[in-house]
């Protein structure tokens, strides 16, 4: 696939959004891995791990064609994005946890999301046998330019000029907006996508969505994980930083693969929502016991 414009604008746009996320962090953030690292290890391993082998099940269980499925394993790969650090603190849940597992997640996603994704193109192609390829190296050096590196420079600025921080949500937002347009103009370029092949991958993300929901509170709970990191770990499950799989597809793969990531962004936003309405409801009522962080940057 040849680079054009639109690719080069999406990657832009990635470097500007991942530079963003670097102006929100600090090395505190990472520090507090240390300080708490059975949350964070819980939580990093649900995202990296358990969420990935919950959509290759989906895929295989809904019997999606090899792109579909290829497309919700990217989806379920993927790290959390800014957007449920945002929700997580104007929530009042654990906002620096939220912070860590983001910038965790998406730092581990260098070497994980193009090992899912070969397995998936492998597993779900028929016979084992893929015209798509996504050589795990090189795709691992190009998300390190997309990702470690913009994060670094980000975070880097930010401990040479603290005020820039101030900028972060209009770039996100900037970027953003650049990725969308640059996906669906690169989309209609293709052939018209037949309406059930859209909702046969939009019935998928709304199983993977509940599935998020479900896996993110269930699994931190098993851990005995206080209220307030557990909501904050599921929010992680499903507000995802989904413009980093839209840029890995529209780079590397055909526009089908982008359907499930666009159909599983209508339900991000209501199911994170969900999760801290409902845990502010509960909280309210009594249900959980006051956690002694609460109010504080760091994590339980």
């Amino acid at each position: 696939m040849g680079i054009g414009w639109i690719d080069i604008a999406l990657g832009g746009a990635m470097f500007v959004m991942m530079f963003a996320m670097g102006l929100s962090l600090s090395t505190g953030d990472f520090d507090r891995i240390r300080s708490n690292p059975r949350t964070t290890i819980v939580g990093t391993a649900v995202q990296l791990v358990i969420m990935p082998i919950v959509g290759m099940g989906l895929a295989a269980i809904l019997e999606l064609p090899p792109l579909l499925s290829t497309g919700l394993v990217i989806v379920a790969a993927c790290p959390g994005g800014l957007f449920s650090n945002m929700y997580i603190h104007f929530a009042g849940g654990n906002t620096a946890l939220s912070i860590t597992l983001t910038a965790t997640a998406t730092m581990a996603t260098l070497f994980t999301l193009p090992l899912w994704v070969q397995y998936a193109l492998i597993n779900f192609s028929p016979g084992g046998v893929t015209t798509v390829e996504m050589p795990v190296l090189d795709t691992a050096l190009r998300l390190s330019m997309l990702t470690i590196f913009p994060v670094g420079v980000g975070m880097f600025a930010r401990s040479r000029s603290p005020s820039l921080a101030r900028f972060e949500r209009r770039l996100s937002a900037s970027a953003a907006t650049v990725i969308v347009i640059g996906a669906v103009t690169q989309g209609a370029s293709r052939p018209d996508i037949p309406l059930e092949v859209f909702l046969e991958a939009a019935g998928a993300a709304a199983w993977f969505a509940l599935a998020a929901i479900v896996v993110g509170t269930g699994v931190p709970a098993l851990f005995r994980i206080p209220a307030r990191d557990t909501v904050t770990i599921a929010v992680e499950m499903i507000v995802k930083n989904t413009m980093l799989g839209i840029v890995l597809v529209s780079q590397a793969m055909d526009f089908e693969a982008l359907i499930p990531i666009f159909a599983f962004a209508l339900f991000q936003t209501p199911g994170g929502l969900f999760l801290l309405i409902t845990w502010r409801k509960l909280k309210k009522a009594g249900y959980f016991k006051e956690d002694p962080s609460e109010g504080h940057g760091e994590a339980a």
